[in-house]
């Protein structure tokens, strides 16, 4: 396995060389993700952006996979993924239930869009050629899931007659799995050798099939080893497809969608290959009623991605060489993150700042007798220096929204109880960020933070932990204490955004309208959050349209005779495909009905905004469309400091 020193640094299935290594670090809460029945029949699309952990989560049902995992089931760092493959019933002691072929869609069914032909004629070829791997993957499963060896074993291999239905096109049944194997790779020979052919498109004698007839083959149960079937079922998994072109993703999909095999079919690909009507619909799929769509981002919304994101930095942490060689020794990852302010190092700083707070306080009061018992009832506050501080400030916050009342009020002294029912944990929340932004108080550090700027996408939350991972090795290895203060792991986690970020352009075509858009959101939700009465508080961190607005995004008419509006409108496909924002369909507030676009929490880090979701600004698209063409100018007006 490469790179052990820091197994962070593996980001990708692909880069984790064997199948052990892959099992000790594969994190098993991502298949609570999978719908119930995910490997019965429907069609399952998984999406992500980039790096959320498509390829790993398909890779676990391989049979390689499945047989280290049933050989090394009792010990301790394998337990626990044994368990969620057998409660899926994906497993049992005795061996694999459910028998996976997984293709990856980068090599040549792309090329196949040069050759030129008709729709009709390129998609017979596709669906062609994707039988052959299918039926090819499903020969190599069916030997390793029994112990056989591929291609000697094939002779082992049966495939029965299918009674009752159309024959398949150049395969005669019954065969053994010799016969069957030369007709995929002739298939595949002559597909491959239409697509470097310099013949012209029209005189080619092309092969071509009108459904997925391997798909029928695994329905059947047709393929036996032994005169026994491999498996009890069977899995196909598609891999990468968001590079296919974008007609051979509508065939498959309609394929399977109208084939309605028995057989389950996993498709994984990337956000960006969907259309922006589809982006900016939560990734609608027609036949829905007879498909799942998995997106991870969302699906991990909904559930605890801290204490997965957690279990997987355990897991890499305690495969790292310093660690196997006891040169780093804090226990755990999250411990090597300090997670709270050492009183000794910001004393001065927290106590200055108290003062500070303090004394803004004394002067509102001075002409405003009715917070006298407020203030009364914050001097007995009894608590940590910094809790103090965190307590003053929510207490001129209140004050500021007291004061900021437009209806007429008597100048009666406002009892305890007041405060007590006015001060909740958004505001003591918004106090918090305050100060620390005011005072230069380390605000993002700790193991929880981490996970909340991985935004839900493992492959973000992995290069987090492995920059944070990486320092405090080097630490260790120079005998200083390997636990990170507050103060460097901020530094660190913005360094991170910064390279991150600095990506898009590379990635997306239109990468530098998203980063110009993202300024003028990030300086917008700025201003928001950081008003003296905090209005909403603890922060801002995203922004919404109205789903009326939303409609006009997806109406091609109108985009057309609108070009800002087009342009950003592929702009905010890209954000979403990319997952910078997070999007929430038909949200109702205020009587109506609203999209609302969370940014990606690091670029909350970035702008100083809290990491709490919730906090959101409406405005009319046409506003959007403004910030997209001249940036945001902030309102004139009184506000914090920015």
């Amino acid at each position: 396995m490469r790179d052990m020193r820091n197994p962070f640094r593996l980001q990708y299935a692909e880069s984790i060389e064997t199948d052990a290594d892959f099992l000790r670090l594969f994190g098993p809460a991502v298949l609570d993700l999978l719908p119930d029945g995910a490997t019965k029949g429907k069609p399952l699309f998984i999406r992500s952006a980039p790096g959320g952990g498509k390829t790993s989560l398909l890779r676990l049902f391989t049979p390689t996979v499945l047989q280290a995992l049933l050989a090394l089931r009792s010990s301790d760092p394998y337990r626990d993924v044994f368990a969620k493959a057998h409660s899926l019933k994906v497993v049992d002691n005795a061996g694999i239930l459910v028998l996976a072929i997984m293709l990856t869609s980068r090599r040549t069914f792309p090329a196949l869009s040069d050759l030129g032909l008709p729709d009709v004629r390129a998609n017979r070829l596709f669906l062609a050629l994707l039988d052959a791997r299918v039926v090819m993957g499903a020969l190599r499963s069916a030997l390793v899931a029994k112990h056989r060896r591929y291609p000697d074993d094939l002779s082992c291999i049966t495939i029965d007659a299918l009674p009752d239905d159309p024959p398949i096109p150049g395969l005669n049944l019954p065969c053994d799995g010799g016969h069957a194997r030369t007709w995929a790779e002739q298939l595949e020979r002559a597909v491959c050798d239409a697509i470097d052919s310099l013949v012209p498109s029209g005189n080619l004698a092309v092969p071509g099939h009108d459904c997925l007839h391997s798909l029928r083959l695994l329905d059947a149960g047709a393929i036996k080893v032994g005169g026994v079937p491999p498996a009890q079922r069977w899995l196909v998994l598609l891999d990468d497809v968001h590079k296919l072109t974008a007609m051979q993703r509508q065939t498959l999909r309609s394929t399977l969608l109208e084939q309605r095999s028995a057989t389950s079919t996993w498709i994984a690909e990337r956000l960006e290959a969907l259309s922006r009507e589809e982006l900016l619909a939560n990734g609608a799929l027609e036949g829905r009623d007879y498909a799942e769509v998995v997106n991870l981002e969302d699906a991990w919304r909904k559930r605890r991605f801290e204490a997965a994101a957690t279990g997987i930095a355990e897991r890499r942490a305690r495969m790292a060489s310093d660690v196997a060689a006891g040169t780093w020794t804090t226990g755990s990852f999250a411990t090597s993150l300090d997670s709270s302010l050492d009183p000794a190092e910001f004393e001065t700083t927290l106590f200055s700042a108290l003062e500070t707070v303090k004394g803004r306080v004394s002067r509102l009061v001075a002409t405003h007798r009715k917070y006298r018992e407020w203030v009364r009832s914050r001097a007995e506050f009894d608590g940590t220096l910094r809790e103090k501080l965190v307590s003053w400030r929510a207490l001129e916050i209140l004050i500021e929204r007291d004061l900021r009342k437009s209806q007429l009020t008597f100048d009666f002294e406002l009892p305890t109880e007041t405060l007590e029912e006015r001060e909740d944990s958004a505001v003591r929340a918004a106090a918090d960020l305050f100060v620390a932004n005011e005072f230069g108080i380390p605000y993002y550090f700790g193991i929880a933070c981490v996970a909340n700027l991985g935004s839900f996408n493992i492959e973000q939350f992995l290069r987090l932990a492995g920059d944070l991972f990486e320092e405090s090795l080097g630490a260790a290895l120079l005998r200083r204490s390997p636990v990170i203060s507050p103060r460097r792991q901020e530094k660190l986690l913005i360094d991170a955004f910064e390279s991150r970020l600095s990506e898009l352009p590379r990635r997306a075509a239109n990468g530098r309208d998203v980063l110009r858009f993202i300024e003028a959101v990030g300086q917008f939700c700025r201003q928001e959050t950081y008003r003296p009465n905090a209005p909403y508080s603890p922060g801002v961190t995203g922004i919404a349209i109205s789903m009326a607005d939303r409609d006009r995004l997806l109406d091609k008419e109108f985009l057309g005779r609108n070009p800002a509006y087009n342009r950003f409108a592929e702009m905010l496909g890209t954000t979403l495909a990319y997952n910078v924002f997070q999007a929430t369909l038909d949200y109702k507030v205020k009587g109506g009905r609203y999209m609302v676009l969370y940014l990606n929490r690091l670029v909350c880090m970035k702008y100083r905004l809290p990491l709490q979701y919730g906090g959101f600004r409406e405005k009319h698209l046409g506003d959007f469309v403004g910030w997209l063409e001249n940036g945001y100018t902030p309102p004139r007006g009184d506000g914090f400091p920015l």
